[in-house]
């Protein structure tokens, strides 16, 4: 039950690691940070951290000080810090310095970090704090997308999510945390339930029911059932994958290492959205001898494995990219840019609003292995809705499942109100994508138009052929 809490330790500020009582955070915190560490080894910088884990008291304190003036650095109130889950840490910028914050960004962004400010600038307030969002920015995005309104901002409520899933109190909950962790993993597992208010309401038992749970059961007992799906669907929030690192306390983990599936079922117990069944044909018996892709992802997929005839496919939630969409900027998304890693033959971006593309993981050698590269197309399945797709964008490395305007709107979600801003929320989980190797070529990008007339004709005889 919940997400464990691992100590670790770190270089620290106070002439030694990181205090104990600093030193928590959850397993996919743990990797974030030794891989940043492994990183910055032989550049003449270094991870060292002033600040990591806090209890309420800790935090209680913390906001106190500023409210004081004792402490000049904003802190919240209990229940609204990413501190709390053991999901953010504070470094001392000095010891980057070398290398500068600007270059630290992408570095933190490869391992799952992600910073508190909006731009790199080491004279800001906080420009030393980053969080580990893990699965809990889809409580982030729910919010945003004006699903929830309880809370003064997406951020807090993702706090308070990631909170109660390390079983702490939220005061906004009450002194049960289990309430709130049920509605917290309902939201990070696709469903829409309105408030997350530690209330088990008619919205909570509807989506309870929407994932198969009887509502009607001991609390305990859903509990553990929603535990279940989330150690499924987000097993490096669980558990410490292969040998335990030198960094954690010898016997201190209370999970096993290296026993979580890092891509869910195996081939032959996943079985794909019965409605999806007459769109894959022949693909969903072929499915049994498909071979399991071994990474862990943040949201994770369902399935990730490459088909008998040489095809990517996985199943997984469909997050929203609006790259590439002239009209982007202000519009809702604030993780818009102007370019896409694929563009047209004058050197145009791909417009996310016409052209419906999907993303995959960096580094470029990722789908190369698969023998896919930008510009190859795919088939994109939800439910019984078919549409086809273009490798245009590529996107961090412990991600997988994310589109464009276009591609969800094909899919039947329309993301673009009528005043032009973003409802910044993707769709799925269930969405299927299957990726054509060495479908695209150069020549089919000779202006928008032509790709978008070669991405169906190929996509269809592409799918036609396995299907």
């Amino acid at each position: 039950m919940f997400a464990p809490l691992l100590p670790i330790k770190i270089a620290s500020i106070y002439n030694g690691d990181l205090p104990k009582r600093l030193a928590r955070c959850t397993a996919d915190m743990t990797s974030a940070v030794l891989g940043v560490v492994k990183d910055l080894g032989g550049t003449g910088n270094e991870l060292v951290l002033s600040d990591m884990y806090r209890s309420h008291d800790m935090q209680f304190q913390a906001y106190m000080d500023y409210k004081t003036g004792k402490k000049s650095a904003f802190s919240p109130p209990p229940g609204g810090s990413m501190h709390e889950a053991g999901r953010a840490f504070d470094l001392d910028l000095a010891r980057i310095r070398s290398m500068g914050l600007a270059a630290f960004w992408p570095l933190a962004q490869r391992h799952g970090l992600t910073p508190i400010i909006d731009t790199p600038s080491a004279g800001k307030s906080e420009a030393w704090h980053f969080d580990c969002r893990g699965s809990h920015d889809l409580v982030y995005q729910y919010y945003k997308a004006g699903r929830g309104d309880n809370f003064a901002s997406p951020y807090t409520a993702m706090a308070a999510s990631a909170i109660v899933s390390t079983g702490q109190t939220v005061d906004k909950f009450g002194n049960d945390p289990r309430t709130g962790y049920i509605q917290s993993g309902l939201v990070r597992l696709g469903q829409i339930i309105g408030d997350i208010d530690g209330q088990i309401g008619p919205k909570t038992n509807d989506g309870l029911a929407a994932i198969g749970i009887d509502a009607s059961q001991d609390i305990a007992v859903l509990v553990t059932l929603i535990d279940r799906k989330l150690q499924a669907a987000f097993p490096a929030e669980y558990f410490v994958q292969g040998a335990v690192p030198e960094s954690l306390e010898a016997g201190a983990l209370p999970v096993a290492a290296g026993t979580a599936a890092a891509t869910g079922p195996a081939a032959g117990q996943y079985q794909p959205d019965p409605r999806s069944i007459p769109l894959l044909k022949r693909i969903a018996g072929a499915l049994s001898g498909a071979t399991p892709v071994t990474q862990s992802f943040s949201p994770m997929p369902r399935f990730v494995a490459t088909l008998p005839s040489g095809e990517l496919y996985f199943d997984s939630e469909l997050q929203l990219d609006t790259d590439g969409w002239p009209d982007g900027d202000g519009a809702g998304d604030d993780s818009w840019n102007p370019d896409t890693s694929l563009t047209t033959r004058d050197g145009r971006a791909i417009d996310a609003n016409k052209v419906p593309y999907f993303v995959l993981p960096l580094p470029a050698g990722w789908s190369a292995k698969f023998g896919i590269s930008l510009g190859d197309y795919a088939a994109v399945i939800f439910r019984d809705r078919l549409g086809f797709a273009v490798f245009a964008d590529q996107g961090p490395k412990n991600k997988i499942g994310e589109g464009s305007l276009a591609l969800l709107r094909a899919l039947g979600a329309e993301r673009l109100r009528a005043d032009g801003t973003v409802i910044n929320a993707g769709m799925g989980p269930g969405v299927i994508t299957i990726v054509f190797p060495g479908s695209g070529a150069p020549a089919h990008r000779a202006d928008e138009a032509t790709l978008l007339r070669r991405m169906e004709t190929i996509g269809q005889q592409r799918l036609a052929n396995i299907a």
